[in-house]
């Protein structure tokens, strides 16, 4: 399901699905060195992705307030993972999500997730989940400077306070 709500929002029903992971901790403009690990993991493992690459932040990753920021760089994934201490495999659970799709310079990207965010609240819904990054082109495919990316939020109707 998926349902425009407003210009440059969508609300839709995810189905959940499995994904490989490595721990990201620190900036989260750095998570590329993340995503650079999980990949020589899943080669030297002889996994496959199953799907785009997906940043998984515990904060907002356009104003982090943690100490320490902490997110995840993973995929989905064909094969079964055997997990240690640096790849890591776990359920990403269904969920209703606020969506936005960002294209454009990252310098204007915190905009766009501020609007979002504002969406959420706006129609009673809070965030119920981590902020989910999805990387559908390929970075080697986009100009320099230009950012293309799905930002999604897991939501549910704002509790009465």
């Amino acid at each position: 399901m998926q349902e425009t709500v407003a210009p440059n929002v969508a609300f839709k029903r995810m189905e959940g699905f499995r994904i490989a992971y490595v721990e990201h901790r620190g900036p989260y403009s750095e998570i590329g060195r993340a995503f650079q690990r999980l990949l020589r993991l899943l080669s030297q493992r002889r996994l496959r992705p199953g799907g785009p690459m997906i940043a998984i932040y515990y904060d907002n990753p356009t104003k982090p307030t943690l100490a320490k920021p902490q997110s995840e760089a993973g995929v989905p994934i064909i094969g079964e993972v055997k997990p240690d201490n640096e790849l890591r495999a776990r359920e990403m659970p269904p969920a209703e999500v606020a969506s936005t799709i960002y294209e454009g310079p990252p310098s204007q990207y915190a905009e766009r997730v501020a609007l979002l965010l504002e969406w959420i609240d706006a129609n009673g819904f809070e965030p119920a989940g981590p902020f989910r990054e999805i990387y559908a082109r390929d970075l080697t495919e986009l100009p320099p400077g230009i950012l293309y990316v799905e930002t999604q939020v897991p939501v549910r109707k704002r509790r009465h306070r």
